[in-house]
């Protein structure tokens, strides 16, 4: 599940909302959380390996490098300011495509409220790559945050070749893989016209075909905001941001192509988390349309519930911190104002124990891929773990639990060392009582 460490970007272990029969209708199944890449095929910074050009030709790169940088300043003002000419100024003429693409983002992104709109070429990056014909294609870091949501810029890359024109350096292609394999990550204005619906706690964005789930959704996240803040606490944003795409195509692009999205309602990501520090920067919860419908009213409320619980929690998560006890405590703090009995909630896992040869052992990440035959199953084993520790304890024990297990070098340690601390068993002795608790209630 990625590096270790604050600051550190983690590894591609997105949440996830499996799909199935419960009361006849669903089973929200968990979600699968940690940190989504932000598609940043620019973390090795390999253009840095480039060797370093010498004489008038490292001149000429560095006034290169000076006129981008102008250029791209004056792009980042210019789209803040809603400056079509200014905006455009930068774009080759002759890339007539590009031109009508770039027009219409400026157009898609009107309503969005954009705190910070700007692009960097940061140190690592700056040999960049020479095309035949004396273009230059080079990796640029867009830096943006959504007013009330990003309290810093998150980061997204974006390759652009400069091709030079009487003198000048233009945008002639933003779609070229970059130094190291990088590719421009596509935000949700690229796919269409943005409508916004701002509540209390959130902030939704939808393209027009989806105008209708603006107010719903917005009803939904103001409600379960509160909920979660008094369950959990840490730190949520004003806002909670969440994207409506279109279609899974472009759900795809915004939570990363790995994704098995048929059994997926809602993704939460985020590009990095510093426990240090109890920070998450460029949180979203991206929600698959294909899908959440299938859950009715209910369903979407727990799903949402869930996600914001990962928003909340996301800062003292660290990367190794048990899937079962980051999912569990989602899973529980959605449920349990659901109103839902624990033997619907738990259907799989009835199923089962009716079936025998359940193991009765904690789920691991690989239980919760979107593909796996048990993801169901992991989330209500999960959900009735941290059910078990709740109802023993109190839920105010079971968050100090997760915050000092997600804040510790070793989890694994941490966890059974709190789990003596707060229940007076070690891991293995709470593994044991966790799966005759489950055989007793639901066997």
């Amino acid at each position: 599940m990625g590096g270790t460490g604050p600051g550190r970007v983690l590894g591609p272990a997105p949440r996830r909302w499996a799909i199935g029969p419960l009361l006849g209708l669903l089973v929200v199944a968990g979600v699968c959380t940690a940190a989504v890449p932000a598609q940043r095929g620019f973390q090795a910074r390999v253009a840095a390996a480039a060797p370093a050009p010498r004489g008038n030709t490292d001149t000429a790169a560095a006034a290169r490098l000076t006129a981008v940088r102008t250029l791209l300043d004056r792009r980042g003002a210019a789209l803040l300011r809603h400056d079509r000419a200014g905006w455009l100024a930068g774009v080759d003429p002759a890339a007539a495509a590009l031109r009508t693409r770039q027009a219409g983002l400026l157009t898609n992104i009107a309503a969005v409220p954009l705190g910070a709109w700007r692009y960097t070429v940061e140190p690592g990056d700056q040999a960049g790559r020479i095309e035949r014909g004396g273009s230059w294609t080079v990796l640029v870091t867009l830096h943006y945050t959504l007013r009330g949501v990003d309290s810093v810029p998150t980061e997204r890359p974006v390759v652009l070749t400069f091709t030079a024109r009487a003198g000048r350096w233009l945008i002639s292609a933003d779609d070229r893989t970059g130094p190291g394999g990088s590719t421009t990550w596509r935000g949700p204005w690229e796919h269409g016209r943005l409508l916004v619906r701002q509540g209390r706690h959130s902030l939704v964005l939808a393209h027009p075909a989806n105008a209708g789930r603006l107010a719903g959704f917005v009803a939904v996240v103001d409600a379960v905001v509160p909920r979660v803040w008094q369950v959990v606490g840490g730190r949520l944003p004003t806002r909670v941001a969440v994207l409506i795409p279109d279609d899974q195509k472009e759900m795809s692009a915004l939570v990363g192509g790995h994704l098995v999205l048929g059994t997926i309602a809602a993704v939460a990501v985020a590009d990095s988390v510093d426990t240090a520090r109890d920070r998450a920067v460029g949180q979203r919860i991206v929600v698959n349309p294909a899908n959440i419908d299938r859950l009715g009213a209910l369903g979407r409320r727990v799903v949402l519930e869930h996600e914001v619980t990962h928003v909340a929690t996301r800062g003292f998560t660290g990367p190794a911190e048990p899937i079962w006890l980051v999912e569990g405590l989602a899973d529980w703090v959605g449920y349990s104002d659901s109103g839902l009995p624990a033997h619907q909630v738990a259907d799989q896992l009835r199923a089962a124990l009716r079936a025998g040869g359940w193991p009765g052992k904690l789920p691991v990440a690989a239980d919760f891929r979107g593909d796996s035959p048990r993801l169901a199953l992991a989330y209500e084993e999960a959900w009735s773990a941290c059910r078990l520790i709740a109802n023993r304890v109190g839920p105010a024990a079971l968050i100090r639990l997760y915050r000092a297990v997600g804040t510790a070098a070793d989890p694994a340690a941490a966890l059974d060392k709190q789990l003596r601390a707060t229940l007076g068993e070690g891991t293995a002795q709470f593994t044991a009582s966790w799966r005759a608790s489950v055989r007793a209630e639901f066997g």
